[in-house]
């Protein structure tokens, strides 16, 4: 046992008091909703020491704890320091226990996004530890709105004049897949807009594709987009997404607990 200078037991030191912190914050990189076992594991701390510091956590908001499940993600003061991601609490609160079932029941990754200020924006990222982990589209980042399932879909769903603004700027070509030509994706948004979904093939990673549907608030308006990544040939069969009513009852489950 270590003794201090008051004949008390040594506290951990700050720097390793913060280090413990730390790396509790970096575990929701991996899995955004964790119960406390989950962060224990990936932090590399017992128990008790994980509960610990998420309480101190937790108190100066960093870290949320949902009252239904228990289950931990990153708190609002994590996103105001961000910065460049959205504080959306009820979105994220409503979707997030089922796009964590969603990526662990496909064993791929989930995604929830929104439009904000002419770009799509990853709000949250789900992944399943036993699937493949996408990791092109980080919670906070964009994509091109000419690339991916959700940025095209999002985009799509917008107002004409907003569409517009969104065929004028730069296109990116992330792989030979990607539309270059706005003709081209300016008839790919009009489809899009009519079926409501947009399934993305090897045009962001070669090899990967992504399924996207709408969220729509009680008063109808485009709440945000959750969509699921994986390896193409997992995703589709005879030319259609083979998740697209699996994912569509996502939506329909996230929608009925928004206010």
């Amino acid at each position: 046992m270590s003794v201090g200078s008051f004949g008390s037991r040594a506290r951990p030191s700050p720097v390793r008091a913060v280090a413990r912190a730390l790396a509790i914050l970096k575990s929701f990189e991996a899995k955004p909703l964790q119960e406390l076992k989950d962060v224990a594991e990936q932090a590399r701390l017992d128990k008790a020491t994980a509960r610990r510091l998420l309480l101190a956590l937790m108190a100066e908001g960093f870290v949320a704890q949902d009252s239904e499940t228990q289950a931990y993600s990153l708190g609002q003061a994590v996103r105001r320091l961000a910065g460049s991601v959205p504080d959306q609490p009820d979105l994220r609160r409503c979707a997030a226990p089922v796009l964590d079932q969603l990526a662990s029941e496909l064993r791929m990754t989930a995604f929830l996004s929104i439009f904000r200020d002419g770009a799509a924006i990853c709000l949250d990222r789900y992944h399943d530890m036993r699937g493949l982990e996408v990791r092109w589209w980080s919670v906070g980042g964009t994509l091109p709105l000419n690339c991916g399932g959700a940025p095209k879909l999002l985009l799509a769903l917008q107002p004409e004049a907003e569409v517009e603004r969104g065929l004028a700027q730069p296109f990116v070509a992330l792989t030979p897949k990607s539309i270059m030509d706005k003709a081209a994706l300016r008839r790919r948004l009009a489809l899009i807009r009519k079926r409501k979904w947009e399934f993305a093939i090897d045009d962001v990673a070669v090899g990967v594709s992504a399924l996207a549907v709408p969220l729509f608030d009680p008063a109808g308006g485009l709440a945000g987009a959750i969509s699921i990544a994986g390896l193409t040939p997992q995703m589709i069969r005879r030319g259609r997404p083979l998740q697209l009513d699996r994912l569509r009852a996502a939506a329909r489950a996230i929608e009925s607990k928004l206010d």
